[in-house]
């Protein structure tokens, strides 16, 4: 009669190591998956002032003739760079820095102020 071998609680972790090895990407991809489920708090506070001084002045400068002279300034810069270089790019790209710095502080506030 031949003899069968009892596993060894060893040799079954073993294996399970090896096993799991195996199938790392499957692995990192149930634990991606199982956090992503993970609802988690939203822990961004608005009740603390200690930048509320740099914030309030940032925003008015660019949202006030600072921000629409630099605005106007990267316009320019890309136009000049544009005519210059005989591409359309760069003077889309001042157009669109331009866009962030007129439109930008209303929206990262929108952001940052959002509620559920």
């Amino acid at each position: 009669m031949a003899q069968t071998a009892i596993p060894t609680p060893t040799s079954v972790a073993t294996r399970l190591t090896l096993a799991l090895l195996d199938n790392k990407k499957l692995i990192i991809g149930v634990f991606l998956v199982a956090l992503t489920l993970l609802a988690l708090n939203a822990m961004a506070g608005t009740t603390a002032t200690e930048f509320q001084g740099i914030y309030d002045k940032l925003k008015d400068w660019t949202s006030g003739y600072l921000g629409k002279a630099i605005a106007l300034f990267a316009f320019l810069l890309g136009l000049g760079v544009g005519v210059a270089k005989s591409s359309p790019i760069p003077a889309i790209s001042g157009v669109v820095f331009a866009l962030f710095v007129a439109f930008g502080p209303a929206v990262l506030e929108g952001i940052a102020t959002a509620t559920l």
